[in-house]
């Protein structure tokens, strides 16, 4: 019952995640994509270089929000597994499985503008395997997680 009521929740965020990032934050970037490549596509070099700098910006917040999604998921499985009667290895790889699969799906509805546009993708699913090898890293790059989901690291 553990193991159900851990992927039940796993899955529904990643659905949420999925549909709320594909439906409402994904026309908003690919209409900035749009109008950044118009900019390149002037060209002249200031225009370029603030286009340059702005999809590095985008990129860079996209890593850092999908982020958050692998983190979560290594979260969950680390409190999943102060439970008695669970084992990590099933925990593991059923996360990584929903993690990447809900960040897949949002990967694959995304427009190839070149590496910038695919690179956070690349990253966020990068960032379970890291995560979950080093759950200090974890810490340190979104230190308000843990706290809010009641997890405290061993000292």
């Amino acid at each position: 019952m553990t193991y159900l009521n851990y992927v039940f929740f796993l899955v529904f965020w990643g659905w949420i995640l999925s549909v709320g990032y594909i439906r409402y934050i994904l026309p908003f970037i690919e209409s900035a994509f749009d109008t950044l490549e118009a900019m390149e596509k002037s060209g002249e070099l200031f225009p370029r270089a603030i286009a340059f700098i702005a999809k590095l910006a985008m990129t860079g917040s996209q890593m850092y929000i999908l982020g958050i999604w692998s983190a979560y998921c290594v979260l969950r499985t680390m409190i999943f597994l102060h439970e008695p009667g669970t084992n990590g290895w099933l925990y593991y790889i059923t996360a990584f499985l929903v993690c990447e699969g809900f960040l897949g799906a949002v990967a694959k509805k995304e427009k190839y503008r070149g590496l910038l546009s695919v690179f956070h993708s690349a990253m966020a699913m990068g960032l379970f395997v890291i995560f979950a090898m080093n759950p200090y890293f974890l810490r340190s790059v979104y230190p308000w997680l843990p706290p809010m989901m009641n997890f405290s690291f061993p000292h």
